[in-house]
């Protein structure tokens, strides 16, 4: 149409005549930011030569409205530095904007408003051009989904029932096989002596096998050593067996495992001693094989030998004793009977963060925990899952302090750090978030699910999609639905919808996309059924723009 404006003022009157379309349209929200741009072409015998005209996007939503940067164009007698549009052939514009969203933006228009300049004097015209209605939001459901992070917390790593191994050693004078009375009272003899005895009053401790070890030192022929071994073997086993005897305990788990010359424990020795000649003799024990050859060689080597005969070999000649006891851990109603009393922090501390997982209430745990660290500040387990329980309760600033105080403990620790990206996102700050994240990734599938929730959020879609892979979450679903793979997103939901109302939302959404107004409006109601604040957003949100004229549709969002 040839509008023909003579005057200035004759654009803003015609400014209607100005083809204007947005693009995205609607506006998509990808990551915290919003962009787009609105294109248009000015007609034939429009543009004033000597006339510049303003063109500035404007977001209205309730409560308020955005002005975005602006562009100006010029006709052809203007001097400025703005792009000309010739008043015989008209031509294009383009005004291009990126602005931070606002969660009231999702309900909004986006006009195009006109500012004429002429001669040093301005004219706006009073009503901008609409361009385009809402802005398209659904990546914020992941923000509707009630975790915003998944905490992970630490294994208690309590057995109930477990083998316990308590040990001692004899040594035995040079070529000598008889047991030395002050060898039987040292502190590690009596005190599995002790423990011995006390198996025979504890019920929840049964000695399952008590094992001999028997060496000779490698410093004599080898008829002799075998047979110093087989003698302090016996006379380890008989004096074991008469001290069992005397406290009824049975005697045939007394075995004697091994009698040998021990030369694997003399080699050991060796490379951590300080001896300066210790690889010459190293060297003879990788050239020889045979033990009489190597014996030989050895007392060959004058005051090396003398060394070994000091400092070395008295410690291989001995008896090691090592009891297996079968130990049956308290029963849960015990464990609770001396939480109930107070007594969680007499508890090791494996059993005392097994002892929190009996009970149910959050605020009950949350109180074991922390008489679990008053009694162990070092308790970095107990510091990290009660940040989990107050995460859970979106206690920010208690799960902050507990994982402060977990992290100075354990720096490195997966789980710790999971747990600070979770306090990262829940506090918007997805950048920090995602780098704990990534430190954390040892702290399985979790991290992983958080690492694709901040991709959403950062409008990063596809690596949302790999994180989230097998997840066979809502989330999943949503970067499948964000990636425009309907199908999977619509298989996804389809999993989770049973206790997941925004499955069902995501289901709607696919129908409207799909402009299946049945699969649509059943899907919405669903969702509106088991979550009543989907209706608000429903009424606002621009997916459902195609179903404007739905009664079924318009009926359900009354």
């Amino acid at each position: 149409m040839m509008v023909g404006c003579n005057s200035p003022e004759k654009m803003l009157e015609k400014a209607s005549e100005i083809k204007a379309d947005l693009n995205p349209n609607p506006l998509v929200l990808v990551g915290d930011s919003v962009q787009g741009s609105i294109t248009g072409t000015f007609p034939p015998k429009y543009f004033h030569k000597k006339a510049m005209l303003e063109l500035v996007p404007v977001i209205v939503y309730d409560g308020g409205e955005l002005k975005l940067p602006s562009k100006t164009y010029q006709g052809e007698d203007v001097t400025e530095n703005n792009d000309v549009i010739s008043n015989a052939n008209g031509g294009r514009c383009k005004v291009d904007f990126k602005f931070k969203y606002e969660p009231q933006m999702m309900r909004s228009t986006v006009e195009l408003r006109f500012v004429l300049h002429y001669k040093g004097k301005t004219s706006t015209l009073p009503a901008g051009m609409k361009v385009g209605i809402g802005i398209n939001e659904t990546q914020n459901l992941a923000l509707l989904e009630g975790d915003k992070g998944i905490p992970t917390p630490l294994a208690h790593n309590y057995v109930r029932d477990r083998q316990e191994l308590k040990d001692a050693q004899i040594n035995f004078a040079i070529q000598q096989a008889t047991l030395r009375p002050g060898e039987l009272t040292k502190d590690d003899v009596k005190e599995l002596l002790d423990q011995i005895k006390q198996l025979s009053n504890d019920q929840k401790q049964v000695l399952t096998s008590l094992d001999i070890n028997a060496y000779a030192s490698p410093d004599g022929p080898v008829a002799l050593n075998d047979n110093l071994s087989k003698g302090r073997g016996k006379v380890t086993q008989d004096w074991l067996m008469n001290n069992l005897r005397k406290n009824k305990i049975r005697t045939d788990v007394v075995k004697i495992q091994e009698q040998a010359t021990d030369w694997d424990g003399f080699k050991k020795l060796v490379e951590n001693s300080n001896i300066e000649d210790k690889e010459l003799i190293l060297r003879v024990l990788s050239m020889y094989s045979d033990p009489d050859v190597r014996n030989r060689e050895m007392h060959n080597m004058g005051k090396v030998f003398q060394v070994l005969a000091e400092d070395i070999l008295p410690k291989l000649r001995r008896a090691q004793m090592v009891a297996n006891v079968q130990v049956q851990g308290r029963t849960d109603e015990e464990t609770k009977a001396l939480v109930d009393a107070g007594k969680i922090g007499e508890l090791p501390e494996n059993e005392a963060l097994y002892a929190v997982t009996l009970y149910d209430d959050a605020d009950k745990k949350a109180e074991l925990y922390r008489a679990i660290t008053a009694a162990n500040d070092q308790s970095y387990r107990a510091y990290n899952n009660l940040a989990c329980i107050l995460l859970n309760k979106n206690d920010l600033s208690g799960a902050k302090s507990a994982l402060d105080k977990a992290a100075a403990i354990e720096p490195n620790n997966s789980a710790i750090l999971n747990n600070q990206g979770v306090v990262a996102v829940r506090e918007g700050r997805y950048d920090d978030a995602e780098k704990l994240y990534v430190k954390a990734t040892d702290a399985g599938e979790q991290v992983r699910q958080n690492l694709g929730f901040v991709a959403i959020l950062k409008g990063d879609y596809k690596a949302a999609v790999e994180y989230l892979k097998g997840s066979n979450s809502f989330n999943q679903g949503l970067a499948l639905l964000l990636t425009d793979n309907l199908t999977a997103a619509q298989n996804t939901f389809n999993d989770v919808k049973k206790d997941e109302p925004l499955a069902y939302y995501g289901l709607a959404i696919i129908g409207a996309r799909n402009e299946d107004e049945k699969m649509a409006v059943d899907n919405l109601r669903e969702a509106i059924s088991m979550r009543s604040d989907l209706k608000e957003r429903a009424k606002k949100d621009v997916e459902f723009r195609k179903l404007a004229q739905s009664e079924m549709f318009a009926n359900l969002l009354k």
